[in-house]
């Protein structure tokens, strides 16, 4: 796929998918799947909470899979086209300006992230627990001007489709009435750190950018899911921290919090869901980091989401679902790229 140079003149774009996770875990009366973070995917310099934040147990914790084997296939893109500072958004001119001011010009400005990640999920689950496991692959065009929009010869491309970092998760449910779960795994260096940009000027692509964080991170957390009629709802936390990182870079702790909605009996072939995702995303560190030029993070930053959806019951073990996130509070610590909505599809087979 080809893309053209952007417009110095057209709006902001995205700064990089930041590696927000986005893993899940399926278990009979407990949560399927359990997302956390690129994550993100990875941002370029900076990435508050980029990425998928959904709980992908679209049925609420109440109502996960049958026990048994199963597998998922997820899809998820997330184009950061916008940039933003603190609460406000940015056209691309003002970026550059805040980036590149008259003194201290040449820093990088990105034009635009965009993602297209595709999870192979497989999962065991019994009665009271369940283990699963997560192989995304990452599908990824960055732009950006490499010296600021006064330097139009710096812009520079990279585009790549590669593994991403494998997740390992586990659920146990710890109540006998099935309503309260914990969850805990790792995430796993698996996938590459050593990308570079396709077109002139060259060089590496920053950290964040990269199919792989190159760190190791611990995941943790619990939820709780009940019935009230024909309503169910849910609510999760989860928390992701790098126990080991490559040197030079380390991501920042993330943490979610998701709540869901949903009306209908189990048995119904068409339900209707709804979710509240909220990310806390701590600033990266090391020496890779981005940084503005008066050395402020260009990291961090909390983020909130509605996200409308659909479950179907397809037959003969086969579940669907789609969702459409959309941010309704986005404050990211410096100049970052964002995106105006995040859509995720998602079909699952039982055996």
């Amino acid at each position: 796929m080809s893309h053209p140079a952007p417009n110095a003149s057209a709006t902001a774009a995205v700064r990089s998918p930041c590696r927000f996770i986005r893993p899940g875990l399926s278990s009979l009366l407990a949560l399927a799947t359990l997302p956390l973070a690129l994550l993100h995917s990875a941002p370029a310099s900076a990435c508050a909470a980029c990425g998928c934040t959904l709980s992908k147990d679209w049925l609420g914790p109440q109502a996960g899979s049958v026990s048994g084997w199963s597998l998922g296939l997820a899809y998820d893109y997330i184009n950061q086209n916008e940039s933003r500072t603190g609460t406000r958004k940015l056209s691309l001119a003002q970026a550059d300006a805040l980036l590149n001011p008259p003194a201290n010009s040449g820093h990088e400005t990105e034009v635009q992230t965009a993602t297209r990640a595709t999870t192979v999920q497989v999962d065991y689950n019994t009665d009271s627990w369940g283990v699963s496991v997560q192989l995304p692959i990452v599908d990824r065009w960055h732009t950006t001007w490499q010296a600021g929009l006064a330097d139009p010869g710096s812009y520079n491309y990279n585009q790549f489709t590669a593994l991403g970092d494998i997740k390992v998760l586990g659920s146990l449910t710890v109540t006998d009435d099935g309503r309260f779960g914990v969850v805990g795994g790792l995430k796993f260096a698996s996938g590459s750190t050593t990308r570079a940009f396709d077109g002139p000027p060259g060089g590496r692509i920053d950290p964040a950018l990269q199919p792989g964080s190159g760190s190791t991170d611990l995941i943790a957390g619990a939820w709780y899911g009940d019935m009230v009629g024909n309503w169910g709802w849910f609510g999760q936390g989860t928390l992701q921290h790098a126990v080991s990182a490559m040197h030079g870079y380390s991501p920042g702790d993330a943490l979610l919090v998701n709540a869901g909605l949903r009306y209908g009996s189990m048995i119904e072939r068409i339900t209707p869901l709804l979710q509240l995702n909220y990310v806390h995303r701590d600033r990266d560190s090391g020496d890779l980091v981005n940084v503005n030029y008066d050395g402020s993070p260009l990291t961090g930053g909390n983020l909130l989401y509605l996200a409308p959806g659909v479950s179907a019951r397809l037959g003969d073990g086969f579940s669907a679902y789609a969702y459409l996130q959309l941010p309704i509070y986005q404050n990211v610590a410096g100049v970052q790229l964002v995106a105006r909505y995040i859509a995720s599809l998602g079909v699952r087979k039982n055996f």
